[in-house]
């Protein structure tokens, strides 16, 4: 029910799902002392890589009316509240009362695997893809409050993904990564492409190809938008009211 029919029949759904998004929240993986994932024959790390591709997705979505906040906008990492850095990320958008969440991440695996994967949290009492076992399989946590909207953004970012980067479908995913634990709004990790692949690292390594990975979430987000937008029409505007003509009205 969760994993496939608020796609097929989201008007029953409706109820359970946000209006469009205007506040979103970027989150470029990594930062400061943590690299990511690194690819040292072409000298490329993940953490400069996920932040390139937000500043310039954050422009983007700019441009076409939203409101955009970074969880990082240089390399650092993150000063969590008392909190691991990683649930200080989604902190951001809780504190800011976001309508999205969106972490961009690149993949790594043995260097022959290669393509574009897209995560959002798993439900509760489900296990994540690929049936590791999960030992808060039971737990909800407060992203399982957005498991509707959730799959239905993952989907479009998955497709919008696919289609810009005419890369290998390695799959839409769930997975209790913390930073889809804890968003008070819908959200979606997105990795875009392997570093560990020296193809897919090749490509990112132009500014062309980084350009495509932003133009393709921002598409993304849009085609999510207005999915969204389908479920909920913006109520009439009020009909003006007119005086009657001087001839028409009573006299004593």
């Amino acid at each position: 029910i969760k994993a496939i029919v608020p796609l097929l029949s989201p008007a029953e759904y409706a109820g359970r799902l946000p209006p469009p998004p205007h506040l979103i929240v970027l989150d470029a993986g990594h930062g400061g002392a943590d690299p990511g994932t690194q690819n040292l024959a072409l000298h490329l790390e993940e953490k400069n890589l996920t932040l390139d591709v937000v500043l310039r997705l954050k422009k983007l979505l700019e441009g076409r009316g939203y409101q955009v906040i970074l969880t990082r906008s240089g390399d650092n990492k993150l000063a969590p509240l008392q909190r691991p850095d990683l649930e200080e990320r989604d902190e951001v958008a809780n504190r800011a009362k976001a309508d999205l969440f969106l972490s961009v991440h690149f993949n790594h695996a043995v260097p022959a695997v290669t393509g574009t994967e897209t995560y959002v949290m798993t439900p509760q009492f489900e296990t994540s893809s690929g049936g590791a076992k999960d030992a808060v399989v039971g737990k909800a946590f407060p992203g399982n409050q957005q498991d509707f909207a959730n799959v239905v953004l993952g989907y479009h970012l998955h497709r919008s993904l696919l289609a810009g980067l005419n890369s290998v479908d390695r799959g839409l995913k769930r997975n209790r990564y913390m930073v889809l634990e804890f968003p008070d709004c819908p959200a979606a990790l997105v990795e875009a492409a392997y570093l560990s692949n020296n193809t897919d690292a090749s490509r990112l390594a132009t500014p062309e190809f980084r350009q495509r990975v932003a133009q393709a979430l921002a598409d993304g987000i849009d085609a999510y938008s207005a999915a969204l937008a389908a479920l909920h029409p913006p109520l009439p505007r009020p009909a003006e009211i007119h005086p009657a003509p001087a001839s028409s009205r009573l006299h004593p």
